[in-house]
């Protein structure tokens, strides 16, 4: 057997004669066969999970609830501050539909709010609730038919304070249908 320091090295010239051999698997002589290394790793050694990771697997396991969460608080506040007469949306429905910006209209939009906002927490309201959301807000995005010189300026498609606010809804139109489409979460033990 010949040992590693017996070995003759190759000079250049040498190495640069040789026939290239499409077999060969490496630079030494002394290993003909490609090594392969097994290390053996124990099934229960877990590398300890940081906080992102357990906020992350968290938002995946809940997500849709998360959603219909950030849906719902928003809905709930700007009903609430409809009912208390202080919404700054007050300016925009003079600007557009302005019969809407006075007592008992607004006050009746608050409470559509609130209701779409509670119905998005309970379970089995959730799909009715995300529906009466979807009309609520085509009602909103239909201002951009309505009311185009409040939405544009000078025109379209240069977008004002106002018409950047009511596109939006384009969001909240489509995180409504993903919880209308979605089906319930079966409880894995």
């Amino acid at each position: 057997m010949t040992g590693v320091a017996e070995l003759k090295p190759r000079t250049t010239a040498e190495r640069m004669s040789a026939p290239a051999s499409p077999l060969r698997y490496s630079v030494s002589p002394a290993i003909s066969q490609p090594a392969r290394v097994v290390i053996p790793i124990r099934p229960n050694l877990v590398a300890p999970q940081g906080s992102l990771e357990r906020c992350r697997d968290f938002a995946a396991q809940h997500s849709l609830f998360l959603l219909r969460l950030s849906l719902a608080t928003v809905f709930f506040w700007f009903g609430v501050l409809k009912v208390a007469s202080a919404s700054p949306v007050v300016e925009l429905l003079r600007a557009s539909i302005p019969f809407l910006a006075g007592s008992p209209y607004l006050q009746i939009l608050g409470i559509a709010e609130i209701t779409i906002g509670a119905g998005l927490l309970v379970d089995r309201l959730a799909k009715p609730a995300t529906a009466l959301m979807i009309l609520h807000l085509l009602g909103t995005v239909s201002l951009f038919v309505l009311a185009p010189s409040v939405m544009f300026a000078p025109a379209f498609p240069v977008l004002t304070m106002s018409g950047e606010f009511v596109l939006k809804n384009l969001v909240l139109i489509t995180s409504a249908l993903v919880i209308m489409c979605s089906r319930p979460q079966t409880r894995h033990s």
